[in-house]
């Protein structure tokens, strides 16, 4: 057992890397957007295969018709996961680089060399093109095509390589840099694999690429206002993006504080700067069917985003703020303070500027009508 542990230490820590990189996401990183779920779904199928890769050597040889059973088992997993896993690499990837949802779903999350696999790894049950294992002694042997699958899957590196080369010109460099460190990892650890059979290193430097793409493309300082601790609007927009890729219903308001330049001149900015965290506060306490998407766009302007609201109850949460701008112990020692909104309800054909124009436009258009009355 000892030995075994020892063998695989490399899997078993990447498999502890990756729990915890999941768990992080889910508590840090808001899993909404179209590229983060495809990431969560790269970290599953990764510690997928670093889990099952063990016991394949384990099983190999070992005398049994159980044994026989599920190292024949464990092996089609394996094999199967891997294409699955480059496809959702790929698909990640792309859409890191043109951020269209239906392009990835256009080249079928770049899956394709997985259906082949998978057909093959049927054709096997009765001709054992990838591999066979001999029922006398349960040892694990290479079938004719077993390189087939290794073709499959570096055909996806060249497309991505290809994507590199043909875009490199107008991506930023960390999606240029996290391409290159996942090519060159996985490569790396894919043929140190081939030179010595019992060094596995592929799943292992598939983790390490997971970790990589973590760090240059999902960790970011700009997710949260620094000041009101709600969303920024680099997180809105993708917010709105995916919502509006999904078809979801939702309505959006944006606010803007009526004469808040009167607190900083009055009382300084300091004090403005709780005002603004204790309206940010009370937007995020409010609720309507589902707890609200806030964001601060800048200065004293939010916007909400409200799902799966009817026209009524976001009328219900825009009085309620009110209420609470009126009744709230810090809040209500400035009792001129108030807030202009602008409503709109997605019509599934507006873009993300769509919105914002249409929300401001109805929002100052309220403003110029409470200066005037």
């Amino acid at each position: 057992m000892i030995d075994a542990i020892i063998k695989f230490d490399i899997n078993l820590i990447s498999i502890v890397l990756l729990i915890i990189l999941y768990f992080i996401s889910k508590i840090k990183k808001e899993i909404f957007s179209f590229s983060s779920r495809l990431f969560a779904w790269i970290i599953l199928v990764n510690i997928v295969g670093l889990a099952i890769e063990p016991i394949t050597w384990l099983v190999d040889g070992v005398s049994g018709n159980i044994y026989y059973h599920i190292g024949y088992f464990s092996n089609f997993i394996l094999i199967i996961s891997a294409p699955i896993l480059i496809g959702l690499w790929a698909s990640y990837l792309d859409y890191k680089l043109f951020g269209e949802k239906k392009r990835v779903q256009k080249y079928v999350y770049y899956q394709i060399p997985t259906f082949i696999v998978f057909i093959l790894l049927l054709v096997n049950f009765v001709n054992p093109v990838f591999f066979y294992i001999e029922q006398s002694t349960n040892i694990y042997y290479y079938g004719n095509l077993f390189f087939l699958r290794y073709v499959l899957t570096y055909m996806v590196f060249i497309r991505l390589i290809y994507l590199v080369l043909a875009n490199r010109s107008k991506e930023n460099y960390r999606v240029i840099v996290s391409i290159l460190m996942f090519l060159i990892l996985p490569a790396v650890g894919s043929l140190v694999q081939l030179v010595n059979t019992q060094l596995l290193f592929t799943w292992s430097s598939l983790a390490l690429s997971v970790l990589v793409v973590y760090i240059f493309l999902e960790t970011t300082s700009g997710n949260k206002d620094y000041l009101t601790k709600v969303y920024s609007r680099k997180i809105l927009e993708e917010y709105l993006k995916s919502l509006i890729e999904n078809q979801a219903d939702f309505q959006v308001i944006m606010i803007d504080m009526d004469r808040f330049k009167d607190v900083n001149d009055l009382y300084g900015h300091q004090v403005g700067d709780n005002v603004l965290v204790e309206f940010a506060s009370i937007l995020q306490e409010v609720e309507c069917t589902k707890t609200p998407f806030v964001s601060r766009l800048g200065g004293d302007e939010f916007l909400i985003v409200l799902e799966s609201c009817t026209t009524e109850e976001t009328d219900t949460y825009i009085n309620q703020v009110k209420n609470q701008l009126k009744t709230n112990e810090l809040l209500a020692q400035f009792p001129f303070l108030s807030f202009s909104s602008g409503r709109i309800q997605n019509d599934y054909k507006m873009t993300v500027d769509d919105i914002l124009m249409k929300t401001d436009h109805l929002m100052y258009k309220e403003k110029n009508k409470t200066h005037k009355n």
